[in-house]
């Protein structure tokens, strides 16, 4: 028997069942709408009614707001009045109203699912560029907290418990910097309360709490960029509920955000307000997820139900379930299919009820429960997430217009350079999103940077390849976006080539660092975590790691912020930005090359598919990858130069970071930070009596790099070296020279 039919099933024997305890039971019809309500919920539900009314064959039920927290479709609410009125009437004949929260279940159903007159609709700004992409939309968002100074206490603090090793104040944001750029991939201007890193100069500079800017709350950078003093410390409206009244810097900070998009949409037509949170709610087994909660609020902080345009604020409704139902389908089609869906809840927060266009206000996960926080430190699974708010958001304004939203391509693939005479070949491959039909590829944008010098202006061709001609001694970068009416793609990995003197080796770059991941964790009956002294590789880069977990007992609960229990971390590295994998470090292997006047091209590791015999030297880039073979590269007798974390057999062979040869001493970062890829694992490698080490771990004496006879094997990631250039062109020679 299918699932279903199990579930339907077992709702009609348990409405039949409390049939007997006599009519208008109203405990036992709540415990049978909390069963319905068990199977869409994500979260444990307690439906409770409280009145029944009829009047012939009408039934009226009012229920508090548990069932208005689902997003129902008409034919889910077509096979539930039937039932309720078996029960009670024991026909399924009645006329059944079910009212929660104040409204009768059909006035709850979302554009989702029944598209809203057109009237009804939201008149959203500058339709006219909108296209199938968010053409002239201006959107508002924030990450949720930032330091801020509490005056009872007399110190700058964070405003969330510190776990897993991060905090949601800094924790947003890289959810808030990736949804800001698909959006503006896809033609919107975004705009923050709080300062932007995207490495903007005045977000890196130091605030008045000590911290960077970006990782501030809201209130003092709209106070330092000159927002009116009324925004970001509002006088206290004696008429105002009491919420709306206190003043302190932590309710000014949730207030002002409000307060500033209501004044810049009076100058700049604002579409929509994201409100970028995670919860702390948790519950006992880290192996449940507590999942997505939305929050939209239906009246505003004067307590009306409209738009000052009039328009129903329903609509945040509708914006709030389109984003929650995009998120929870792809987590769970692309990495848990379980991930919990929780209320779509109308409730009164200042983030939410302030502003006076569509908001919403999103729990993305719990950052306390530690089955959401295993998931939410994989950079992959937060970029996923973002891209699922881009799409929800823009599902929901394409509904207000009825136009076609076509998704922005994902990024290209198996990209390669080539030389043939005196020109470059750049071919690569357009990467299928199995989620999205709408985003394939129309076209590709080829950028090309000479020297360090600027991009120049893109080049768009139709067909996954280009070629141009190479000025000799001029190191060329170039990486590739993918476009489609809905926008474009995030950038490639960079790639590097230069037409190098012809007398000079030739050099083939092969990229094989892909890898981006979360930090390594463990969990038993007693103690769980993220194991001390392993990092994440951001992609690119993000400011989430604040410190160490140091609790690991799961018997410890929360008792405050500062007294958090299981998962407690530490605090010293908060504002401090990570450097990960960058997908550009062929650039950086091709600047010192260029130094040499050697000639080079340079492929990503999946794209390398033939061997060319005139290559001299092939300089391998694994980084942090846990991929360290290249089959293609097996039958290559020549010269090699390879580097990667994880090629010796001795695991954590250094804690300082210190190496030293004949002549020289290196160091290479083994903690998080703003510069250096973090090379906290790198291995030690066992020298055969043919083989010379060159190089050694200080603290432990433990080769870190070796030379057969034809190659030299960094045990550590080149890219991880303060001084890398000097060490790189030291190792072409020892190359070089060798019989």
């Amino acid at each position: 028997m299918r699932p279903e039919m199990k579930k339907g099933i077992f709702i009609i024997l348990l409405f039949a069942a409390v049939q007997s305890v006599g009519a208008y039971d109203l405990r036992g019809l709540g415990d049978s709408l909390d069963v319905w309500a068990g199977f869409n919920l994500g979260c444990v539900p307690k439906v409770k009614v409280t009145q029944v009314k009829s009047s012939g064959d009408q039934l009226f039920v009012y229920t508090n707001k548990v069932l208005s927290c689902l997003s129902l479709s008409p034919a889910q609410l077509s096979n539930l009045r039937p039932k309720v009125s078996l029960w009670l009437l024991g026909t399924s004949d009645g006329k059944v109203s079910i009212y929660s929260d104040g409204f009768e279940l059909s006035e709850l159903v979302t554009e989702r699912y029944q598209p809203r007159n057109d009237n009804a609709h939201y008149p959203i700004p500058n339709k006219g560029q909108l296209g199938h992409s968010l053409g002239g939309q201006t959107i508002a968002l924030w990450p949720s907290h930032g330091v801020y100074y509490n005056r009872d206490e007399d110190r700058w603090k964070l405003q969330r418990a510190t776990m897993w090793s991060t905090v949601e104040d800094v924790y947003t944001t890289a959810y808030a910097e990736s949804v800001t750029r698909a959006l503006e991939r896809a033609g919107a201007t975004v705009i923050w309360p709080r300062a932007r890193y995207g490495r903007d100069s005045a977000a890196t500079e130091i605030g008045p709490s000590g911290y960077p800017r970006w990782a501030e709350g809201a209130r003092y950078w709209l106070e330092y960029t000159g927002v009116p003093d009324s925004i970001w410390n509002p006088v206290t409206d004696k008429n105002a509920p009491f919420k709306d009244s206190v003043r302190n810097d932590y309710l000014d900070d949730l207030r002002c955000r409000g307060l500033w998009v209501n004044w810049l949409n009076q100058s700049t037509p604002i579409s929509v307000c994201l409100a970028l949170h995670t919860d702390g709610y948790s519950q006992p087994g880290d192996s449940l997820t507590i999942g997505t909660l939305a929050i939209y609020s239906r009246q505003d902080k004067f307590n009306q139900t409209t738009f000052p345009n009039g328009c129903d604020r329903i609509l945040n409704r509708d914006l709030a379930d389109f984003v929650q139902t995009q998120i929870v389908e792809d987590i769970r089609q692309k990495y848990d299919p379980t991930w919990k869906r929780r209320q779509l809840q109308n409730a009164s927060y200042c983030e939410s009820r302030y502003p006076v266009v569509p908001t919403l206000l999103l729990e993305m996960l719990s950052h306390k429960q530690f089955a959401d926080i295993r998931w939410g430190l994989q950079p992959a699974f937060r970029k996923d997430v973002a891209r699922a708010i881009y799409k929800g958001v823009g599902r929901w304004i394409h509904a207000q217009t009825g136009s076609e939203f076509v998704v922005q391509p994902l990024p290209v693939k198996d990209m390669s350079v080539r030389l043939e005479k005196d020109e470059f070949h750049i071919t690569w491959s357009a990467t299928t999103d199995s989620l999205e039909a709408s985003a394939k590829p129309e076209y590709y944008l080829v950028e090309i940077r000479e020297n360090d010098s600027n991009w120049q202006s893109p080049v768009r061709i139709k067909t996954p390849k280009y070629s141009f001609r190479a000025k000799r001694g001029v190191r060329y970068d170039i990486r590739v976006t993918a476009g489609n009416n809905g926008g474009t793609s995030e950038y490639s990995e960079t790639l590097s080539a230069c037409l190098g003197d012809k007398d000079k080796p030739f050099v083939l770059i092969v990229n094989a660092f892909n890898r981006v991941d979360g930090p390594q964790w463990f969990a038993d009956s007693t103690y769980a975590g993220i194991v001390p002294g392993t990092y994440a590789i951001p992609d690119g880069e993000d400011g989430l790691y604040i410190g160490e977990q140091w609790e690991f007992n799961r018997a410890f609960d929360w008792i405050s912020d500062d007294d958090c229990g299981w998962g407690m971390c530490y605090r010293d590295q908060t504002g401090t930005r990570q450097v990960g994998n960058t997908h550009d470090f062929p650039v950086l292997h091709g600047r010192a090359l260029q130094e040499l006047g050697f000639t080079f091209v340079s492929t990503n590791s999946l794209a390398l598919d033939s061997i060319d015999s005139r290559w001299d030297i092939i300089d391998v880039i694994y980084g942090k990858d846990t991929v360290t073979s290249i089959p293609e590269l097996s039958t290559w007798q020549g010269k090699m130069l390879v580097s990667g974390a994880l090629l010796g057999s001795i695991p954590r062979a250094s804690r300082t970071g210190q190496v030293r040869s004949r002549d020289y001493n290196f160091r290479f970062a083994v903690t998080p930070n703003p510069q250096y890829l973090c090379a906290e694992n790198s291995t030690g490698q066992v020298a055969k009596p043919d083989e010379r080490v060159l190089a050694r771990y200080a603290d432990s004496g433990i080769p870190a790099c070796i030379k057969t006879s034809n190659s030299v094997i960094w045990s550590v990631p080149l890219e991880s070296f303060e001084d890398f250039n000097s060490l790189y062109k030291q190792s072409i020679q020892f190359l070089l020279n060798s019989k």
